[in-house]
């Protein structure tokens, strides 16, 4: 059965027929799975679906990005032995998601869970390794950097693309945006609908683009962005 999509005109798959048919022709399998199998079945083909139905309506953009980076956390087991939450926090690996970054000037466009985050929430669905490496570089995007899209290393064929949305906003509420497109009732897929103060965020971690190595010294004490859900007003920090 062929996609429900109308190919439009300036899209990724209208500027790629070849990446078109490879997508649309493992539909069928992944729905026949989907309609008998459980969540992971189902999830996989809700990947599929929304992965042609993005690069349908919407071209590839080039773009930067970051991955990785070293995180404020708190030692638990330390701060209960010494009573002293400060003397708790240290630079720790994380790995979990990648900033997307304005190739022009380097703005944060938004942030996307890493496909290793992906997989120990969900498993099976993304199963596949990373398409993108730390530190950093440059992929192609189809979608809202500040919300939900697809993405490839330039040039990447069908099994390089991969999904991902922002941690910090419900992906089930961001696929709404996926069907508005899918049933042409929306040419873009709508703006984030909760405020993030990234300057707060970064505050308390150091990207892998800016320091391969652990950054010298102690950590700083995270509470600030413990405390802080993106969503309500920007009590803590302001954004640029």
């Amino acid at each position: 059965m062929a996609p429900p999509d109308t190919i439009r005109p300036g899209s990724a798959l209208a500027g790629e027929p070849q990446l078109a048919s490879a997508l649309g022709a493992g539909l069928p399998a992944l729905e026949a799975a989907a309609a008998t199998g459980g969540k992971a079945e189902k999830r996989a083909y809700e990947n599929a679906r929304d992965t042609y139905s993005l690069l349908a309506a919407l071209p590839w953009r080039r773009l930067n990005y970051r991955i990785g980076h070293w995180a404020s956390e708190a030692n638990v087991w330390k701060a209960a032995l010494t009573f002293d939450a400060w003397e708790s926090y240290r630079w720790q690996r994380n790995e979990d998601s990648f900033q997307v970054l304005d190739p022009h000037g380097g703005a944060r466009l938004g942030e996307l869970y890493s496909q290793a985050k992906l997989r120990k929430l969900n498993g099976t669905p993304y199963e596949r390794p990373e398409a993108i490496v730390a530190p950093g570089g440059t992929l192609e995007f189809a979608g809202e950097p500040a919300t939900i899209g697809v993405y490839r290393p330039p040039g990447g064929g069908a099994d390089t693309i991969r999904l991902s949305w922002n941690p910090y906003l419900n992906n089930e509420v961001l696929r709404d945006g996926i069907a508005a497109l899918r049933d042409g009732s929306a040419g873009q897929l709508p703006p984030p609908y909760q405020f993030v103060d990234w300057d707060l965020l970064d505050k308390y971690r150091v990207w892998f683009a800016d320091s391969p190595d652990k950054p010298a010294g102690k950590a700083p004490w995270a509470s600030e962005a413990r405390l802080y859900r993106p969503g309500g007003p920007p009590r803590f920090g302001k954004s640029r």
